[in-house]
């Protein structure tokens, strides 16, 4: 059935092998390279990208990525998998923004979300502590090319 609302539905998004902003090629204990993956190429009016990876494992190295911006507002989300409470992280995340004397450091135990405006450095993002699988979702709200 094709219908005029088709093009919005991606019920196949892109499998990611390469990352343009992020090389988490050497990294354990999460589901790259293969982070469920959607931007522009399979949906030109969304003009923004979202990617998702599971994180059942500390990952090696513990660091994901350094400190870092972007020049486009993204929302992080760190989500638990308990079925029962789905506001439990199932473990423990350390989070930054900010650098220098500006810097602060959060200690995530419930699922959450994050806004981080264009330009904010954040990170690292570091899993201190995984009990249960937990999924990191990024959506990256901007025009143009994913950077």
């Amino acid at each position: 059935m094709t219908g005029r609302y088709d093009r919005y539905i991606i019920d196949d998004p892109n499998l990611v092998r390469d990352l343009a902003h992020h090389d988490f090629s050497a990294v354990s204990g999460f589901s790259y390279p293969d982070p469920v993956y959607l931007d522009e190429d399979l949906c030109p009016e969304a003009k923004s990208w979202l990617d998702i990876v599971w994180v059942w494992d500390k990952t090696v190295p513990a660091e994901l990525p350094g400190l870092h911006s972007h020049p486009f507002p993204e929302i992080v989300l760190l989500v638990g998998s308990n079925p029962r409470d789905l506001r439990d992280l199932g473990g423990e995340v350390s989070w930054g923004m900010g650098e220098g004397a500006e810097a602060e450091r959060f200690t995530l135990t419930h699922t959450t979300a994050i806004y981080v405006p264009a330009g904010l450095s954040h990170g690292p993002l570091v899993y201190e502590r995984v009990d249960r699988p937990m999924l990191n979702i990024v959506i990256g709200l901007k025009t143009g090319e994913y950077l």
